[in-house]
C-alpha cells in the first residue's frame, strides 16, 4: 500500500508540473503573438500571418496531447490505489491510522517552546541534555524577536523600527530582482521558440536522408531534452510567482506595522502633554501613510484639539494602554512571517487543546472505559483555532460530514456521505450504483466509513 501511494504522489507532481510547463508556454507564446500584433496594427496581412503561425506551432508542438498523457497516467495509478483500499479493512489503511508522536518530536517541540517564551538558559540546558536538534538559525531569531519586545515593553520604538526598514528594504530588492528575472525568462522563452523552429527544419531535411528507426531514436532524445528544459523552467517560474504574492503581503503587513509604531510613540508623547513635540513628530512620519491610513491619522490629529485628559475620555481605546500589547502581539505575527516559522508555538496550541478537552474525557471516562490507542465513541469539542484538519463535503447532498453522518468509501473508490447512500438504497436494496461511474457498491460488503 505504501508503494502505491508513493508512486501517486510522484505521478501526482509529474502531472501538475507538466501541465503547468505546458500551459505557461502556451501563454507565453500567445503574449508575444500579441506583442507583434500590437506592434503591426497597420499591417492586416502580417497580423494574420503571425496569428496563423502561432496556431500551426500549437498544433505542432502538440501540449495538449502532452497534458492528455500525463493525466491518463495519474488516473491510471489512482484506480490502483482505490481498488487497494476497498480490499483493507479500515484499520490497516496507512493515512487512517493513528501515528504516535517520536521522542526527537517532542524534544525539538519543547526545545523550541522554550525559545519562543524567552527562556534561553533553561532552552539551552534542555538541548544539551536531550540532544534535541533545532533548526539552524532559529536561537538567533528568537533572541533578535525577545529583544525587540523587550524594548518595545518599555515603549521604545528603536529597534522595532530598524527592523522594519531593513525588511523593506530587503523584500523590496527582492521585488525588484525578480521583475528582472522574469524578463529574462521572457526572453530566453522567445529566443528557444526560433531555436526550436530552426532545429525543426533542420530535422525535416535528415529526414529525406536517414532511415526512419534512426530519426525516431533522434526524435525522442530531443523531445526528453526539451522536457527536462521546459520542467525546470515551469518549476522556476511557480516558485517565483509563489515568492512574489508573498513578498507583497509580507510588505503590506510591515508597512502597516511601521505605522502603527509611530501611532503608539505619537500618543506617548500626548500623554507627556509636549504638544509641540507631537506636531513635529507627526509632520515628519505620517507624510508617507496618508494614502492608505489617512482615517486613522485625522483621528490622531484630533487628538491635539482636546486637553489631554478630555482626549483620554473622547479617544478611551487610544490611550489605554491597549496599543502598545497590540503593537506586542502583532510584531511576533510579522516577525515570524518573515522569518517563515509558525507564529503559534506548536507545543503550546496542543497543550491548550488538550486543557479544553479534558473535562470532556473525564465525563467520557467515567461512563465509557477507554483504552490508550482506541478511537473515541464522541466528538470531542475544541475551538475553531485549534482544528486544523480538513472536513468532507458529500459531492451528493453539498453536507458536510458529521459524527453521525460519517463518509463512506466506496467499491469503485469514490466517496459520498453515509446519509446520501441510505437515500440510494431504497425499498430494502443492499446494492446500489455509484452516482459517478456505473460501478455496483454492495452496502454490507464493500463500503468503509472512513474516519476523520
Amino acid at each position: 500500500m505504501e508503494i502505491l501511494i508513493e508512486e501517486l504522489k510522484t505521478t501526482h507532481q509529474k502531472t501538475l508540473q507538466e501541465t503547468d510547463t505546458q500551459l505557461r508556454f502556451t501563454l507565453e507564446s500567445l503574449e508575444s503573438a500579441v506583442e507583434f500584433v500590437s506592434a503591426m496594427s497597420e499591417d492586416e496581412e502580417m497580423m494574420f500571418q503571425i496569428l496563423n503561425e502561432w496556431k500551426d506551432s500549437l498544433h505542432e508542438e502538440k501540449r495538449d496531447i502532452t497534458i492528455k498523457k500525463s493525466q491518463k497516467d495519474y488516473h491510471r495509478v489512482l484506480s490502483k490505489v482505490g481498488k487497494h483500499l476497498v480490499s483493507l479493512p479500515s484499520n490497516e489503511i496507512p493515512f487512517l491510522t493513528s501515528k504516535k508522536l517520536e521522542r526527537e518530536l517532542i524534544d525539538q517541540l519543547i526545545a523550541e517552546h522554550l525559545y519562543r517564551i524567552g527562556d534561553f538558559e533553561l532552552a539551552d540546558q534542555f538541548v544539551q541534555d536531550s540532544g534535541s536538534k533545532i533548526p539552524e538559525g532559529f536561537r538567533d531569531l528568537m533572541v533578535q524577536m525577545h529583544q525587540i519586545l523587550n524594548q518595545l515593553d518599555q515603549r521604545d520604538i528603536s529597534s522595532a523600527l530598524n527592523w522594519v526598514h531593513q525588511t523593506l528594504q530587503l523584500r523590496e530588492k527582492d521585488s525588484v530582482k525578480e521583475k528582472e528575472v522574469k524578463k529574462k525568462l521572457i526572453q530566453e522563452t522567445s529566443k528557444n521558440e526560433t531555436e526550436i523552429k530552426m532545429e525543426k527544419e533542420i530535422e525535416i531535411k535528415k529526414e529525406e536522408q536517414k532511415e526512419k528507426e534512426i530519426e525516431i531514436e533522434i526524435e525522442i532524445e530531443k523531445d526528453e531534452e526539451q522536457d527536462e528544459k521546459e520542467k525546470g523552467k515551469g518549476k522556476g517560474k511557480e516558485n517565483s510567482q509563489k515568492n512574489n504574492t508573498q513578498q507583497k503581503q509580507i510588505i503590506k503587513r510591515t508597512h502597516s506595522f511601521e505605522f502603527k509604531l509611530h501611532k503608539a510613540f505619537y500618543l506617548n508623547i500626548l500623554l507627556k502633554n509636549e504638544i509641540k513635540e507631537a506636531i513635529k513628530y507627526s509632520q515628519k512620519w505620517f507624510k508617507k501613510f496618508a494614502l492608505t491610513h489617512m482615517k486613522e491619522i485625522k483621528q490622531l490629529a484630533g487628538c491635539l484639539v482636546y486637553s489631554n485628559d478630555f482626549a483620554k475620555r473622547r479617544f478611551p481605546e487610544l490611550f489605554d494602554g491597549s496599543v502598545w500589547l497590540q503593537l506586542h502581539s502583532e510584531f511576533i505575527e510579522i516577525y515570524c512571517l518573515v522569518a517563515e516559522i509558525p507564529s503559534h508555538s506548536p507545543l503550546e496550541l496542543l497543550c491548550q487543546a488538550g486543557e479544553s478537552a479534558v473535562s470532556v474525557l473525564k465525563k467520557v471516562s467515567g461512563l465509557i472505559p477507554i483504552k490508550t490507542g482506541d478511537e473515541l465513541p464522541m466528538e470531542i469539542p475544541v475551538a475553531n483555532n485549534f482544528k486544523f484538519h480538513s472536513s468532507f463535503i458529500c459531492p451528493v447532498s453539498k453536507e458536510r460530514s458529521t459524527q453521525k453522518n460519517p463518509p463512506v468509501l466506496l467499491k469503485c473508490g469514490h466517496v459520498i456521505s453515509k446519509s446520501s447512500m441510505k437515500t440510494l438504497l431504497e425499498n430494502g436494496k443492499t446494492k446500489f450504483k455509484c452516482p459517478y461511474c456505473p460501478v455496483i457498491t454492495n452496502s454490507q460488503i464493500d463500503c468503509i466509513e472512513i474516519k476523520f
